[in-house]
């Protein structure tokens, strides 16, 4: 049976089809790419959602990327297209499956989940990193950010929430092992053009309010300083 495809992962296949590499662009400063890629280890990897290729470059050669995107579609011997939701893969094909930034914007996260149980071997593990926002307190961009964002925020997709704490984990992975979560703090700070590549991915920034946001956080910080900015993130791990 075909899972019907949400408006909000049509919106995401077609935000990336439109901009290629952005969460990478947006990310690769921070060094969360090889620092989640030695968590991972060896084995038959699946990089769940692999966008342009960032982690799957970083993986062994034999591990295979998988993204809704064509317009993400890198090394085509490598990536397939493809729902999470709906593996193309045969039962038992994985030591490891990773989500770099992805699993808790997937619809439909039991099916999700039921997909991995399939496709990974007993034992096989799961590794997800996912995003946590701002740091508790700061008035670095990220804050200053979030709070002109705030205003356009009021039609905005609200994700299954089970995705983002460890109990929502354990009530998804029943029967999995204790899903373990390690807080991640990445600095994304740097010139403003480095750091609005990172907020002006934000996929709740509507285009028509970009310029506008780009030019207040600009005005704030003086020609040629260093622009501080801080994002948490968990990296997540659970055997199956």
């Amino acid at each position: 049976m075909v899972a019907r495809v949400s408006e909000y992962e049509r919106f995401l296949r077609a935000f990336h089809d439109a901009h290629p590499g952005i969460t990478a662009r947006a990310f690769g400063r921070a060094g969360s790419y090889e620092r989640f890629a030695a968590r991972i280890g060896a084995g038959r990897v699946l990089d769940l959602a692999c966008g342009d290729g960032a982690l799957l470059r970083l993986l062994p050669p034999d591990a295979i990327g998988l993204d809704v995107s064509r317009g993400e579609l890198g090394d085509r011997d490598r990536v397939v297209q493809g729902r999470a939701q709906q593996l193309p893969f045969a039962d038992r094909s994985f030591d490891a499956v990773a989500a770099h930034l992805a699993f808790m914007l997937f619809d439909d996260l039991p099916s999700v989940v039921s997909e991995l149980e399939r496709v990974l071997v007993p034992g096989g593990r799961f590794v997800a990193l996912l995003g946590g926002g701002p740091t508790a307190d700061g008035d670095d961009a990220y804050h200053r950010f979030l709070a002109r964002l705030q205003p356009h925020l009021h039609d905005r997709r609200v994700a299954d929430p089970r995705a983002r704490s460890e109990a929502g984990w354990r009530a998804l992975f029943g029967g999995w092992s204790t899903p373990v979560f390690e807080r991640w703090e990445l600095d994304l700070g740097g010139t403003f053009d480095e750091v609005w590549a990172f907020l002006g991915a934000s996929y709740e920034l509507p285009p028509e309010a970009a310029q506008a946001i780009r030019e207040e956080l600009h005005a704030r910080y003086a020609i040629g300083a260093r622009v501080p900015c801080r994002v948490v993130t968990w990296c997540t791990e659970i055997r199956r």
